[in-house]
């Protein structure tokens, strides 16, 4: 195993770990099936980790999870963003910003795994799975734990971010062939 492949393999595993302890609470509360709508960053990870350990080359997964990193990479900047009373406060402050850096590193990730070719019978239903997700956050209730203010700024901004992410990740799929991530993709040993 390469050093890249360990250093990432690494990488998600200390995001996998804060991620349960930001949501392992919340899995008791809610019935089996809703489960796949508790963990937004750790759900996508968790699918980029499979993308890599088993090279998995299925356009639709790819992109699918490749949305995923980006939607909820930027969503967790903007809430830090949101509200920084609370995340940049005393007690949180470095680990707010370790994990600052570590959702733009998701976000990015986006472009390692992103297919080149991708169909409108890809597009339509990785755009209603996200649309859905929102949905199941703020009114059914999966939503991370956050602070209730500004909700009518962090709704609509998620909803956009849901449509932006997957047009936005569509219309720049040729990223993917920049040399950075070329190189990532050759350290991590996924192909194209």
């Amino acid at each position: 195993m390469s050093w890249g492949k360990a250093l990432f393999l690494l990488f998600c595993v200390v995001a996998l770990y804060f991620g349960a302890t930001t949501y392992h609470s919340m899995f008791p509360n809610f019935e089996l099936w809703l489960w796949i709508f508790i963990p937004d960053c750790p759900l996508y990870v968790v699918l980029l980790l499979l993308i890599v350990l088993f090279d998995i080359k299925n356009d639709f997964f790819r992109f699918l999870t490749g949305v995923g990193l980006m939607k909820y990479g930027l969503w967790t900047l903007m809430i830090f963003v949101v509200y920084p009373e609370v995340f940049f406060s005393q007690p949180y402050f470095v680990q707010t910003s370790l994990l600052f850096a570590g959702h733009i590193v998701m976000a990015l990730s986006a472009f390692i795994i992103i297919p080149k070719k991708v169909s409108v019978g890809t597009l339509v239903p990785v755009f209603l799975w996200f649309l859905l997700n929102d949905f199941m956050d703020y009114w059914v209730g999966t939503k991370p734990i956050f602070p209730d203010t500004h909700l009518g700024l962090v709704i609509p901004a998620s909803i956009g971010l849901s449509i932006l992410s997957v047009f936005v990740l569509y219309k720049l799929r040729n990223l993917r062939d920049l040399e950075i991530f070329e190189w990532v993709r050759l350290q991590l040993g996924v192909s194209k």
